[in-house]
């Protein structure tokens, strides 16, 4: 499903109206039902008390046809028509002239104030102010009707998105309308999943309108669907065996951070790697080794973190690897940093980079582009705003076009970790998760995450599509732990879930 700013949504538009010959009124009527039907079973709209806010534009439109279902569905119907009636459209007028002749009442008001009676007793308001499109603050008549909605008892249904949010960002343009449900029509917006316009928007939902799927082959960011983990997924024959699943090599740990490679270890584990071995320091191979017995654990070196001479022997054994993983818990010593240089510039196999591993590819200045391995690479903000030189409040700003900048730039497959995560592609495309909750938020998970790309990588996954997968897996296993504590699940409690979320996607549960 594809995710779009507001240039797009519009080219998206006016691509059904020209090259398929859809009229306006088709796309406002097929929008204005699905308001009322996608919410027929949240939302009691019989004999409901529902007030249909709405601007001039096209969304207003919507609103006009929204009046009409809801009216089929046995509410009690009126409109509250703010703007300038010169400013509608053809489509607009027409909807609006259909609904008075039905006797439903449409009350023009300048003033907000005047509208406050009926919004205060609806049972149900229906937000078609604004739209997409705007780029400037809120003010005057329009931002007190919004807050009159916001302080309302009423089910709020914004049409589109909520009135008051820049749907590219999904920042509030001074107030927004805080949303109970929202329905996406043509497209899911930027700003319905960044952050706080997710919080705006309340429960999501989508009509594609009678867009046809064809028009939108083209847009280059995508919402992960459980779909898209399906038709990328190995399934594995009755011939299988471990040597056909990939041999998982993962260089993590130091002295006092052995936590970190033994949760990438157990991520790989659980994912289904076929053979995982983890290689660490001498000191740190003494303390895991054992922990878990599936994990095949040897060391490099003597020192208490890897340095640039253990990088000859790392190289040797990285020789039976199918794919390796650099990064967690290596720590930021100067030494370290020049072992995962000579790791990165030397390995020409896949090759997923996390956490310290990431600090050194900045300090020691080691040119991505030309590696000779597929990279990918899997910050958390602060760790991107470090790769980047932009400050974390910058990055969050531009989530999704920082990401892919990045990744076309430098030539991998960049995982920026956060809500929601993207999957950057080195060819402009990307991918935004739709799975993961709050209760993620704590230690070992980004390390666990690792394990889980790194061994879908071996199992025959390009890294594009191992990212994208791996992302949805962890968050949905996430969510499967959050479905008996939403807070307070460890990074090993999720992974011991990856194979219940992997057949949950095979399955097509």
């Amino acid at each position: 499903m594809i995710l779009t700013k507001t240039e797009e949504s519009r080219l998206l538009d006016a691509m059904a109206m020209k090259d398929y010959g859809i009229p306006e009124m088709v796309l406002m009527e097929n929008a204005g039902s699905a308001v009322v039907r996608l919410t027929e079973d949240k939302v009691h709209w019989d004999g409901a008390f529902t007030v249909i806010v709405c601007g001039t534009g096209n969304n207003g439109g919507d609103g006009f046809v929204t009046a009409r279902y809801a009216a089929g569905k046995g509410a009690r119907v009126m409109v509250l028509l703010m703007g300038n009636e010169a400013h509608m459209s053809d489509s607009s007028k027409l909807y609006k002239s259909v609904v008075e002749k039905m006797g439903i009442p449409v009350i023009p008001i300048e003033k907000a104030e005047e509208g406050a009676p009926y919004i205060h007793d609806a049972d149900i308001i229906v937000d078609a102010l604004i739209g997409t499109g705007l780029s400037s603050e809120v003010k005057g008549e329009k931002a007190v009707l919004i807050s009159l909605m916001n302080e309302a008892q009423g089910i709020i249904i914004s049409v589109d998105v909520p009135s008051g949010m820049i749907t590219d960002t999904g920042k509030p343009a001074g107030v927004v309308v805080d949303a109970d449900y929202t329905v996406a029509l043509g497209s899911i917006k930027r700003g319905h999943v960044l952050y706080p316009g997710s919080s705006y928007t309340g429960c999501l939902l989508y009509s594609p309108i009678g867009i046809p799927e064809e028009a939108r082959v083209d847009f280059p960011v995508r919402l992960v669907e459980r779909e898209d983990v399906f038709n990328v997924l190995p399934v594995r024959n009755r011939v299988s065996h471990k040597g056909k699943n990939g041999f998982i090599g993962i260089f993590a740990g130091s002295d006092g951070m052995e936590g970190a490679a033994l949760l990438a270890g157990q991520g790989a584990l659980y994912a289904g790697g076929g053979k995982v071995a983890l290689v660490t320091t001498k000191k740190t191979a003494s303390l895991v080794a054992g922990n878990i017995p599936e994990l095949m654990v040897s060391s490099v070196g003597e020192g208490s973190c890897f340095s640039e001479k253990d990088s000859e022997a790392a190289l040797e054994k990285a020789k039976a690897y199918d794919v390796i993983a650099i990064g967690p818990g290596l720590g930021r010593a100067e030494e370290t940093q020049k072992f995962v240089k000579q790791m990165v510039t030397n390995w020409d196999k896949t090759i997923l980079i996390d956490a310290d591993g990431l600090y050194a590819l900045k300090e020691q200045q080691v040119d991505l582009a030309k590696c000779p391995g597929r990279l990918i690479l899997t910050p958390h903000v602060g760790e991107f705003a470090h790769l980047t030189g932009l400050s974390p409040a910058e990055v969050e700003k531009g989530r999704i076009d920082e990401a892919i900048r990045y990744a076309v730039e430098n030539h991998v497959v960049l995982v920026l970790k956060g809500a929601p995560t993207v999957t950057a592609l080195p060819d402009g495309a990307a991918w935004v998760n739709t799975t993961g909750n709050p209760g993620m938020a704590t230690g070992g998970m980004g390390d666990t995450l690792t394990g889980i790309i790194t061994a879908l990588a071996g199992q025959d996954m390009n890294g594009s599509c191992a990212a994208m997968a791996g992302v949805y897996l962890h968050g949905l296993a996430g969510d499967l732990a959050a479905e008996k504590a939403s807070v307070g699940y460890r990074a090993s409690d999720l992974a011991r879930l990856v194979p219940l979320a992997r057949e949950r996607v095979m399955e097509g549960k």
